[in-house]
């Protein structure tokens, strides 16, 4: 099992090398650090997916976690081999 969190702010994206294929993945929010929006119309975006990865410096497979978020967030992954 591999698993972390990220404290994130804006829009952004970060790709996480893995040890093999998975056979489950999980990442979420957990609870808000900054609770009030700065636009109470924005709602926070969270998306994942896991890619095959042909960079020499990791051939394998990724997560790439990607989000938009109005304030600061964290997120917690969790990935099952």
């Amino acid at each position: 099992m591999q698993s972390g969190e990220l404290i994130v702010i804006g829009k952004d994206k970060v790709v996480i090398p893995l040890h093999s294929f998975p056979c489950a993945v999980k990442c979420r929010f957990t609870r808000d650090l900054c609770v009030i929006p700065c636009n109470p119309h924005h709602n926070d975006s969270l998306e994942y997916e896991v890619l095959a990865s042909h960079h020499q410096n990791h051939k394998g497979f990724v997560l790439v976690i990607k989000w938009n978020v109005s304030g600061v967030r964290d997120i917690v992954w969790h990935v099952h081999y």
